[in-house]
């Protein structure tokens, strides 16, 4: 296993190790994984006091990490079940010692679904608008895949569940609720985008005949 990076603190200076770019320039945090095991970078990528390493989820430490002037790498060690939470946190990249192309899978995965969701991406090129549109549609399919398994729940739940059981009162509120968060897109445009949702979620409903609970998945 290769020692992580040096995670004393000093400020940057011009002669501090280059940050790779990978930390300068993703739309997610970068998953830093033993060699061979299919992470954006390697660990002997990362020159030693190029980023600063920290062992806790805590957004505080993290904001305080930031103040030296590097990226702030959260250390999952071997769980990358931990890597959401640790996007969530503000990490600008994910150190994983798990072995195997699955576990820096399965934390990449994470980065891409919840990172669009606490990250401001400012990009000034056309791949780049591109690539941050992608991690936007990530986080919007996830979102998606759970809406409909709760609304399969709802239906089985409902007296009457289905198309035949719609609520329009219902919505109407939901379309305005997402006028609130939404400000730029006229209501006409949410309720055409809420109608085709919600008439997404009743045909998948129909489809499946399951009992099963919703599962959110990061």
């Amino acid at each position: 296993m290769t020692a992580p990076p040096d995670p004393a603190t000093r400020t940057a200076s011009a002669d501090a190790p280059v940050v790779p770019a990978a930390f300068r320039d993703a739309v997610r945090p970068p998953v830093v994984a033993p060699p061979g095991a299919g992470g954006d970078l390697d660990h002997d990528a990362v020159p030693a006091g190029s980023v600063t390493l920290v062992d806790t989820l805590d957004p505080a430490v993290v904001e305080a990490a930031r103040r030296h002037g590097r990226p702030v790498v959260v250390n999952l060690g071997e769980r990358p079940e931990l890597a959401a939470a640790a996007v969530a946190a503000g990490a600008d990249g994910l150190w994983l010692d798990a072995p195997g192309a699955a576990a820096a899978a399965q934390a990449r995965e994470a980065a891409v679904r919840v990172a669009p969701l606490v990250r401001s991406a400012v990009p000034d090129t056309v791949p780049a608008c591109r690539a941050a549109i992608d991690a936007v549609d990530a986080a919007l399919a996830t979102l998606l895949e759970h809406r409909v398994a709760l609304a399969g729940r709802v239906q089985r739940l409902k007296p009457v569940g289905g198309h035949a059981g719609r609520d329009p009162d219902r919505e109407a509120a939901i379309v305005v609720a997402m006028a609130e968060r939404a400000p730029s897109l006229p209501p006409e445009s949410l309720a055409r985008i809420v109608t085709a949702i919600i008439e997404a979620g009743l045909d998948a409903a129909e489809r499946d005949d399951s009992d099963e609970p919703p599962v959110w998945r990061l």
